[in-house]
This record gives structure tokens, C-alpha cells and sequence, in this order.
């Protein structure tokens, strides 16, 4: 409750400069390609894709047999991300060793695979489970609920695991990508409570000039996000450190969330904003509702018209039928093909002029009384 009513106040004002809509992006390109562009492009994507996903199987799984602090994986780690088109420039000034939590903005699938090139890390996954989670799962929990706070005994396990750790530990408390172009969405308060310092890591992801897309687009896929990152000619990463920061004797884990996501979006000239990431996921099944009304509305009327056809045709066929030209009426043939020799052939003529002088009566009939 008291965490609710901070916010609400500053959540007007967040709002009323950045909505929603505004953190994510809904279209992968940034510019529509040419179509000529694309059309040449399209065999060399190709086989970008083919070789990227080949290289990058028999790459990940030589790395699952080194160790993790291992200069040579480290290396091979490097050439397959050039492999694969990922460029990392990374400033780490600011390094801190002692800091063994990071935490760093969320903007695409690929970023924890170009943190552990800046460092080996593990990650705090979803439901703040810490394990092995490393380059070779960089695709799990790129986007979660906003998950529920920490039991004192979690925080203390938590704490106790990172500290034991030989390697630093990967945090994105955002628990969900945004575009990285106008705000961050709010930190989830609960690693914020631990009594470690935290360094903070900053995320710029741009791709080739070539094809500008966005890494990351509302309501796709992980494979959809992968497909897209392999053929293009290049994907840049930039990752900068900021000084790491520690949790006040006084502060609460919710203001300490609030400090590091002000440091951090004053550092990348954004906004802070107090949307979650379960914010994004009720974007998302909204508009997915939209759309699936919106194909029921557009086959509903396909259906009523096809229901309809029948009728339709059938007056079209009577209003061409009526349209028909007097000469045509007038000038009917309404004589027998032949003339029959035996009675019961020249009864048959008969009743074939009979219904042709009928026929002929009825169109006469209709276009005098304009019918």
C-alpha cells in the first residue's frame, strides 16, 4: 500500500508525457526498405541465416564444454558473436570488481549474450531462481510477469549464493524488453533489498544501416526476434558501466530501485517511468483482442456475403436478362429446326414452337410494361 501511494501521484505526471505504446516498438522496420533492396538482399540473407545457425549450434555447443572463467571460452565466445553479427563495444571504465550484481536495462534477446562478453555471468531468472543461466540460454524469460516480492528467507539465499559466487550475477529488473528510446520500465523492488553493491550496465542496441530494424518488437516471438537479429548484416551493442551503487543504512528497497533507474535513465537521456512489465503483457493480450475482433468482423462479412451470393447472382442474372436489347426480343426464332414426317414428330415441332412463341410473348410482355 504505501508503495502504491508514492506512486500514484507520480504516475500521473509519468503519464502524461509517456504513454504506454511509447516504451515498445510495433513495426521491425525503422525505415521501409526499397523493394529493390530487399529483392537483391534476399539471397544473401539467406544464406547469412544458414551459415549463422550452423556456426552458431557447433559454437555454443563447444562452449558448453569449457569452463566459464576460461580465457579460451571467453575468445570463442568473441568469434562467434562476430560470426553471428554481433559487435560489442563495451566502456568499462567504471568496472568494480566487488560489485558482483549487475543490473542493466533490457532492450533485446541478445543482451545477456553481449553482457557475458563483456564478463561471464550467471542470471537471475524468472522467479529470481540463480543458476548456470548463461550465453547458451541467452533466448529464456526475456519478458515475465511482474513477479511477487521475496520472502526474508529468499533475499538471505539470494544474498548468500551471490556472494559465494565466482562469477558476477546478471540482474534485468526491468523483467521485460522496451525499445530503449524514451523510457525504462520500473524496477522490481526485491533485489534491490539485498546488501550488496550493485553495478549498473547500460544497453544500446542498433543494427546495420543497411536494414535498420528493431531488435525487439511488441508481441513477437523469441525465434521471431532470433530470425531477424541472424539476417541482418550486423547487430551493435554498446555497453557502458556506470560507478556501482549501495542501498542507503535508511532506504527502502523501493527507493533504492527508484535511485539506480533514475541514475541509469539520466545516464541514457531517458525518462523513468512506473509501468511494469505485467503492464506490457495486458498491452499485449489488448491487442491481440483488437486484432482477433477485427479478422471475426472482416470473415463475419465475408461469410454474410457468400450466404448472400445466390440471391445476388440470380438478380444480376435477371437484371442483364432484362437489359437484353429489343432486336434481340423482336426477332426470336420461333420456327421448328425441322418438320417432323410422322404425326407424333410434328406434334414434338409442335410444342417446340408453342413454348418458343410463349417465350418470346413473356419478353414482349415484360419490356412493354418495363419490368
Amino acid at each position: 500500500m504505501l508503495v502504491t501511494t508514492e506512486l500514484t501521484p507520480e504516475k500521473k505526471v509519468i503519464e502524461s508525457s509517456i504513454s504506454l505504446e511509447d516504451l515498445f516498438d510495433s513495426s521491425r522496420f525503422i525505415f521501409n526498405p526499397k523493394l529493390y533492396k530487399a529483392v537483391l538482399y534476399f539471397p544473401f540473407a539467406l544464406f547469412l541465416l544458414l551459415t549463422r545457425l550452423i556456426a552458431g549450434i557447433f559454437g555454443f555447443l563447444i562452449l558448453s564444454l569449457l569452463p566459464r572463467k576460461s580465457q579460451k571460452r571467453s575468445a570463442i565466445l568473441k568469434g562467434i558473436c562476430k560470426v553471428l553479427g554481433i559487435v560489442v563495444e563495451v566502456d568499462d571504465k567504471y568496472n568494480d570488481e566487488n560489485a558482483k550484481l549487475l543490473v542493466a536495462n533490457h532492450v533485446s534477446l541478445l543482451d545477456r549474450l553481449a553482457v557475458n562478453v563483456m564478463v561471464p555471468c550467471n542470471m537471475i531468472s524468472n522467479g529470481f531462481h540463480v543458476g548456470h543461466i548463461d550465453s547458451l540460454s541467452f533466448w529464456k524469460d526475456v519478458d515475465i510477469q511482474f513477479p511477487r516480492g521475496l520472502t526474508n528467507e529468499e533475499i538471505v539465499a539470494l544474498q548468500m549464493y551471490i556472494e559465494g559466487s565466482s562469477l558476477r550475477v546478471l540482474h534485468f529488473p526491468e523483467c521485460a524488453t522496451t525499445n530503449g528510446k524514451i523510457g525504462l520500465l520500473k524496477f522490481h523492488p526485491s533485489v534491490f533489498s539485498l546488501n550488496t553493491p550493485i553495478q549498473p550496465v547500460l544497453i544500446h542496441v542498433s543494427s546495420s544501416s543497411f536494414m535498420p530494424i528493431s531488435p525487439s518488437v511488441l508481441g513477437s516471438t523469441a525465434w521471431a526476434d532470433i530470425f531477424w537479429s541472424f539476417i541482418v548484416p550486423s547487430t551493435f551493442f554498446k555497453l557502458k558501466t556506470l560507478p556501482s551503487m549501495v542501498k542507503l543504512p535508511e532506504e527502502s528497497a523501493s527507493d533504492f530501485s527508484k535511485r539506480v533507474q533514475q541514475t541509469m535513465t539520466t545516464a541514457m537521456n531517458l525518462k523513468p517511468t512506473v509501468f511494469t512489465s505485467s503492464d506490457k503483457e495486458e498491452l499485449k493480450k489488448r491487442l491481440q483482442t483488437s486484432a482477433t475482433v477485427a479478422v471475426q468482423t472482416v470473415r463475419s462479412k465475408v461469410e454474410s456475403n457468400t450466404h448472400n451470393s445466390p440471391q445476388q447472382l440470380s438478380g444480376l442474372w435477371r437484371s442483364a436478362h432484362l437489359q437484353s436489347t429489343p432486336t434481340q426480343k423482336l426477332t426470336m426464332n420461333t420456327a421448328a429446326e425441322t418438320f417432323g414426317k410422322s404425326p407424333k414428330e410434328r406434334m414434338a415441332s409442335y410444342q417446340e414452337r408453342r413454348k418458343m412463341l410463349l417465350e418470346a410473348a413473356r419478353q414482349k410482355y415484360l419490356e412493354k410494361h418495363n419490368i
